[in-house]
């Protein structure tokens, strides 16, 4: 809604409206958490379970936002009021159905006894509705999970960020990614920058008390597409860090940051095939699809509604535990995750048998 004094009463009957539905009520512009508020107000969205949308005046931000609402909710979840309907300057909302109200003290009783109506229709159509975000291509894929990582950082204390796990399924999760792996061909150092700074954040959570779990399904083979020499550096760093070497060599802190944030994880093998995931907290999760051998990710589906989340982590969760005792089973006393990881990389070299070793 527009942010001005002329819709304190409005405000105040969407309050009440809402809350008389069992709803919290959240208005982006009231919030009191740092940093920039259309992030804020975006991720309210998605979170939500019903949207509200005043667009008398057709202010552009309202329209913004109201686009947005309609793309990742649907249109059945987003409730519309106005003072007045203007078919001609609002022509593509002009379809959806609107709750004119005036702006009169019966026009305001009016709307307070028409509007949770609304709210529970709302609310009914959602219970069908996936929670989805789409994000195409790898880039913004990356941005994303570092801005919901840096989010984290900045606004967690030490007590809340010790409660949060983070869960990775993936061929070697984001802190396998090295200096020392030569860019991506077609998306160049910027992606490169951004790979770099998913496990620079990924680390300071970890350092700052967070855990990970994380279930791994190495390459056993390098097609040309899949970059042999990026991954054989993400190898050479994964077991490095196992094996208590960071492969940083310029910046002391983080090399030591390294080393502490790899005894805040949990790692198993697993060579079953899963989608990949990167659930933090319960929060958001980033669940990926890539194409063939590709490297990548040309679609991430984005879920943070709460029982999505709730599915995913008992998946992920159940999926981690007989990983776990899968790989005890078949390599006991512990699993050997680093003995195993040696071999693994030595068969997606073409060794068949493991003379020598990675390191010296």
């Amino acid at each position: 809604m527009p942010f001005s004094d002329e819709f304190k009463d409005i405000d105040a009957i969407l309050r009440r409206a809402v809350t008389s539905c069992g709803l919290e009520y959240v208005r982006g512009d009231l919030s009191d958490r740092p940093g920039s508020v259309l992030p804020q107000i975006l991720q309210e969205i998605r979170r939500a379970a019903v949207i509200v949308a005043d667009i008398t005046g057709h202010n552009p931000n309202v329209f913004y936002e109201l686009g947005i609402a309609h793309q990742i909710a649907g249109p059945e979840r987003v409730v519309i009021i106005t003072q007045a309907v203007n078919g001609k300057i609002a022509y593509d909302v002009h379809q959806f159905r609107q709750l004119v109200y005036a702006h009169t003290a019966s026009g305001r009783k009016l709307l307070l006894e028409q509007l949770p109506a609304r709210l529970r229709k709302a609310m009914e159509a959602s219970a069908d509705h996936e929670f989805w975000n789409v994000i195409r291509g790898r880039l913004p894929r990356t941005r994303m999970i570092v801005r919901d990582l840096q989010r984290l950082l900045d606004t967690a204390s030490r007590k809340e960020l010790a409660g949060t796990t983070i869960r990775i399924v993936a061929g070697m999760s984001s802190l396998a990614i090295s200096d020392h792996e030569p860019m991506d061909p077609k998306l160049g150092a910027e992606y490169r920058d951004a790979l770099l700074a998913e496990r620079d954040t990924l680390r300071q959570v970890l350092v700052r008390g967070a855990q990970l779990k994380a279930v791994l399904n190495p390459p056993r083979r390098f097609a040309r597409s899949m970059q042999p020499d990026r991954l054989c550096a993400r190898y050479k760093r994964l077991i490095g860090l196992l094996e208590g070497r960071s492969d940083i060599r310029r910046d002391p802190k983080a090399a030591r940051d390294d080393l502490r944030a790899i005894e805040r994880c949990l790692f198993v093998l697993s060579p079953a095939p899963m989608v990949n995931l990167f659930i933090l907290g319960r929060q958001v999760a980033y669940e990926g699809m890539k194409r063939g051998g590709t490297g990548g990710f040309e679609i991430t589906h984005c879920d943070t509604s709460a029982e999505g989340l709730r599915e995913l982590i008992e998946m992920f969760d159940t999926f981690f535990e007989d990983s776990f005792h899968e790989m005890v089973r078949a390599h006991p006393p512990d699993g050997r995750l680093t003995e195993q990881l040696h071999s693994l990389y030595d068969e997606a070299r073409g060794s068949s048998v493991r003379k020598r070793r990675l390191f010296p």
